[in-house]
């Protein structure tokens, strides 16, 4: 499982888009200016928390200001006023957030935690604010926004007001701020636990067995072994090709114990909290509150969704952990062998290369990263009309990171930039995330604001000097996965901030779509290039490699759906069982019922279930139900090519530039031609091993 380190502004989503990933007042561009916008990476603790407290000062006054304006609530004067002071806010406080993802030195990354949490504080104070509340509702009332997306900002601050409770009455509006402010700085800290542990296990050399030589390449080395960090960077190389299973089973348990327990305690008292706010609000639990405003709106058909589809692949699980059992058997000589899990990975690998002769090492000899990323980036270039070109000597927080100019092809038109950071080190988050740390903006006078992404990778190897750094395909299919949401972030032009990001249920959607072209052929030529000969996958090697997908996609292989099923259970069940919640006994009952395979006695894997506390509670489920969405985009590009740059034109006009505008419905029906169908789905799984 992914960690996806995210600050949340508590259930302020919409706030949260504007200011959650701040750094010093950025420089807007005019319209015409080809320049990335500006912003100072370099920042002092000291200058964080002075810069920090001065912009949410200014941000305070400005709804004071609007809160006692006499005059009739329009649109411009308040639900856009409203709007635009979250956007300078984002403007004003970029580096001053996101550091706290990226930053090498922990203090700046302490004093960036201090004013995200401030932030989230702000946040709850504003949309809890009844007077701002009477006003959002009355310009929504006066309908004096004519245009869809001024229709669709103005019942998105209505909702979010509503749901953060400047309707309820007096002292329930105070514990619902108390609470919510809680809750921001419970969930900065869950992630902070995650970035700053250092675990590590110890190794002998003769327990190196089966490592690749670049991998122990990189490990600390003492008199007797090695020292191996237990993160995500490590976690594949390591648990798929350990041939000792003490080796193994040691990684495991550290890696299941990660911010245990300090981040169990956190995470039960964010649930009791959030039980708490559902019932102020008047709903039966969390995964109702959050719900209401989803596509779907009934816990309970969540429910039988993840239900059924693990009643159909249970049994194709266990299946899958009985074949593995048969090769270990076959490996160890124990007749009485059984898998645990620790060797799952280790023994499907060694599936994979006796049943495909798929051999992950080899493979990586074809995705040295410079070209893999550059080649990769050249396919998206082509399909959706861009073009990026690397700024020289770019500031930024790392000398490892770089930044990229975006243009439209067609126009020339410059519209936005995004920074790389993508080889691991210490202090960044587990996993791999794209952050919009400066959404698309118009400004009030017309003028554009180049918006900023960021790519962060943790699981790539650290880089080392006069080696390159090989990619997996795994790595492959998640670089393309998170460069689409980057895509998305840039090329909508949804005209406020808060209409750029997808909401929850289809905001995986695009970027899982794209995930499939990772296994096509002719991408795979394309973006593959030999270490040392330059030369592309084999045709044979392809062929391979895409008979094995099965083996490991979570689309068509039961025991990888099964665990992602596990998560979407466990989420749902977190929140909706009440205020006093056993996390690891909720997990245990589950792995026991909806598993091939029980929770290790001693492990908690929730402290490390980031998403969680990132965004995803009452949530998680929406990774399985955009692949519904995703699945059935993917169709057309199927008919019509998947380097044909008319699609992914389509795509980009119907999906990734109205963003939030209209419900994903409509768009996916602009996109395809007609309804969206679940046949695509369900096609998958029904292949499935």
């Amino acid at each position: 499982m992914n960690r996806l380190p995210v600050t949340l502004c508590c259930a302020f989503a919409l706030l949260c888009q504007a200011v959650s990933h701040a750094p010093a007042r950025a420089a807007a561009a005019s319209s015409s200016a080809i320049r990335p916008t500006i912003v100072d990476w370099a920042l002092t603790p000291a200058a964080i928390k002075t810069s920090c407290a001065a912009e949410i000062a200014r941000a305070n006054r400005e709804l004071a200001r609007i809160a006692a304006d006499r005059a009739p609530a329009t649109f411009r004067n308040t639900t856009l006023a409203i709007e635009d002071v979250g956007s300078d806010l984002g403007d004003a406080l970029v580096a001053q957030t996101f550091l706290e993802s990226v930053a090498p030195d922990a203090r700046v990354r302490d004093a960036s935690l201090a004013c995200s949490n401030d932030v989230g504080a702000f946040g709850s104070d504003e949309t809890a604010n009844p007077a701002l509340y009477r006003r959002l509702a009355a310009a929504d009332t006066a309908s004096s926004h004519a245009s869809a997306a001024d229709r669709a900002l103005s019942h998105l601050w209505v909702e979010s007001f509503r749901r953060s409770g400047a309707g309820l009455a007096p002292d329930a509006r105070k514990e619902f701020v108390r609470l919510s402010k809680e809750l921001t700085d419970l969930q900065l800290h869950f992630t902070q636990n995650i970035e700053n542990d250092t675990s590590t296990i110890v190794i002998t050399k003769a327990q190196t067995a089966g490592l690749p030589a670049d991998f122990v390449a990189t490990l600390k080395a003492t008199d007797t072994g090695y020292v191996v960090r237990v993160t995500d960077s490590t976690v594949s190389p390591f648990l798929d090709n350990a041939s000792d299973e003490a080796a193994r089973k040691a990684y495991y348990l550290a890696f299941q114990n990660i911010a245990s327990p300090a981040n169990v305690v956190l995470l039960q008292r964010a649930i009791a909290i959030r039980d708490r706010l559902a019932h102020l609000m008047g709903f039966p639990t969390w995964a109702a509150y959050q719900l209401d405003v989803r596509v779907d709106r009934s816990p309970r058909h969540i429910d039988a969704f993840l239900d059924d589809l693990d009643a159909t692949l249970l049994p194709r699980a266990r299946q899958t952990v009985a074949e593995l059992t048969a090769l270990k058997v076959k490996a160890t000589g124990d007749a009485g062998a059984t898998i645990a899990p620790w060797d799952v990975q280790y023994y499907t690998n060694e599936s994979n290369k006796a049943k495909y002769s798929v051999d992950q090492e080899e493979i990586k000899r074809y995705f040295p990263a410079a070209h893999t990323v550059d080649a990769i980036m050249a396919l998206y270039e082509h399909l959706l009309g861009g073009r990026f070109s690397q700024i020289p000597n770019a500031p930024s927080w790392h000398s490892d990171v770089t930044e990229y100019a975006v243009s439209d092809a067609a126009s020339g038109r410059f519209l936005g930039s995004f920074f790389l950071d993508l080889y691991a080190r210490e202090g960044k988050p587990g996993g791999a995330f794209n952050a919009a740390v400066l959404p698309v903006r118009r400004l009030t006078n017309g003028a554009y604001r180049p918006p900023i992404c960021a790519m962060v990778v943790s699981d790539w190897p650290a880089t080392v000097a006069g080696q390159p750094v090989l990619l997996t395909h795994d790595d492959v299919t998640t670089f393309f996965h998170e460069f689409g949401h980057n895509m998305a972030a840039l090329l909508t032009t949804a005209p406020y901030e808060s209409l750029t990001q997808f909401q929850q249920d289809f905001v995986e959607a695009p970027s899982q779509m794209l995930e499939n072209f990772t296994w096509d052929p002719n991408v795979l030529r394309k973006i593959s290039s030999n270490v040392d000969t330059g030369a592309p996958l084999p045709d044979a090697t392809i062929a391979k490699l895409v008979a094995s997908r099965c083996a490991t996609d979570r689309l068509c292989n039961a025991y990888a759906a099964v665990r992602q099923l596990e998560f979407s259970i466990i989420d749902m069940d977190y929140h909706s069982a009440g205020p006093n919640v056993d996390t690891t006994a909720v997990l245990a009952e589950v792995a026991r019922d909806k598993t091939p395979l029980a929770l290790v006695p001693g492990t908690h894997p929730q402290a490390s279930f980031s998403h969680l506390m990132g965004g995803y509670d009452a949530g998680y489920y929406t990774y399985l139900w955009s692949l519904v969405y995703a699945q059935d985009m993917f169709t057309a590009f199927q008919k019509g090519g998947l380097d044909n740059p008319a699609g992914g034109m389509r795509y980009r006009e119907t999906i990734l530039v109205p963003g939030r505008t209209y419900d994903p419905n409509r768009e996916v029906r602009a996109f395809l031609g007609r309804p969206m169908s679940t046949a695509a789905f369900y096609q998958g799984f029904a292949n499935a091993p």
